[in-house]
């Protein structure tokens, strides 16, 4: 399979599902990866089976403030100059480039970033959905060192960051990426074919794209945004939850939003409408939606995948465009297995997030 013109908008499409309300819109990036693809060519998508064991796999990604890429774009070439960092360190050559976030922003950019870089994209990421960490990927999990961290910006500035820990890596390339003027690109937990095998997601890039392919065939049948939803539901596995109006959005500060991964707490509040009238649901969301209550029973939560669409426009909601009245229908997608491992769960369960939440696993049945 080849990324082009021709399936950019549908894989963006199910980049913005796979965000769970974070990651930052797919729309933004998305005219990167096309002008990429225009300017280079399709970008070839691999399984790991189809390189060399003993080659590398880099992980990129955008690194900083999501609000800032819409007066900031930058250029996509600084997967370039963060390649040849990281052969040099090696002294091996780099096979694939990976996404390391495919929820969102970072779907569309890895395209953009093999393209300019020359590499094929391997049909995988780091999380298979968006995490705000950058600790909170598959390889943490799997034992595969955070360090070194290549980062890079527009202007070809190149810093590498060495640490013992995913934790201070977090804290020392933000900062590095708060020097860039709050973006920048980042590679970690860089590794060669074999370690990856096992250790990172697989499959996301193929089920962005068919995620979005579902919706755009919605569309263009006339189907309304349940049915579309529904679709969604009955093909991954999944669970459309409710349809509700939004009656209360309710920012939380306390002790525990310190941290980067609850530094946005807020609780939402959700009223059932036509089918679902007299549900009252809770929905607990930070950088991206973490749980859904109904009646003090959880029907989802973080790591499955919470997406809110708009019923009007069947496009998936970020946490930060919640407001009153908004009318929207709950989806909920399973996780990767790898992330319901109790060491999956230390890192993106629930209490990761401040909850006093114990993961259970999605029922795949409509509620």
């Amino acid at each position: 399979m080849d990324f082009d013109k021709g399936n950019l908008a549908a894989f963006a499409k199910g980049c913005d599902v796979l965000g769970a309300g974070g990651g930052g819109p797919a729309g933004q990036t998305l005219p990167a990866a096309l002008h990429a693809v225009a300017e280079h060519g399709p970008v070839r998508v691999v399984e790991l089976t189809e390189l060399p064991d003993d080659e590398l796999v880099m992980p990129c990604a955008l690194l900083g403030a999501p609000d800032v890429y819409v007066e900031r774009i930058g250029t996509g070439r600084e997967s370039v100059v963060i390649r040849r960092q990281v052969e040099a360190h090696f002294d091996r050559r780099v096979a694939a480039l990976m996404c390391t976030e495919v929820g969102g922003s970072n779907g569309p950019m890895s395209v953009a970033f093999a393209a300019h870089a020359g590499l094929p994209l391997l049909d995988a990421d780091g999380m298979g959905r968006a995490f705000p960490g950058i600790e909170q990927v598959a390889m943490q999990v799997a034992g595969i060192p955070a360090s070194p961290s290549v980062l890079a910006d527009e202007h070809d500035r190149v810093v590498l960051v060495r640490a013992e820990s995913g934790e201070w890596l977090e804290r020392l390339a933000r900062n590095v990426a708060t020097a860039f003027g709050n973006r920048g690109v980042s590679s970690e937990y860089v590794m060669t074919v074999d370690q990856a095998d096992g250790a990172v997601v697989d499959g996301s890039m193929t089920k962005a794209l068919r995620i979005g392919t579902v919706l755009e065939e919605a569309v263009r049948d006339g189907h309304s945004t349940r049915s579309a939803v529904a679709r969604l539901a009955e093909e991954f596995g999944g669970a459309r939850l409710a349809e509700c109006r939004v009656t209360g959005v309710h920012p939380i500060k306390n002790k525990a939003t310190a941290a980067l991964a609850t530094n946005t707490r807020r609780t939402i509040l959700l009223e059932g409408v036509n089918r679902d009238d007299g549900r009252w649901l809770r929905l607990e969301a930070g950088h991206e939606y973490h749980a859904v209550l109904e009646d003090g029973e959880l029907l989802a939560a973080t790591p499955d995948v919470i997406t809110l669409f708009d019923i009007h426009g069947g496009e998936p909601v970020p946490v930060p465009e919640l407001r009153y009245g908004l009318r929207v229908v709950v989806l909920a997608l399973p996780s990767p297995p790898s992330w319901q491992r109790p060491e999956g769960l230390a890192l993106v369960g629930p209490r990761a997030f401040g909850l006093s939440l114990d993961y259970s696993p999605l029922a795949a049945d409509d509620v």
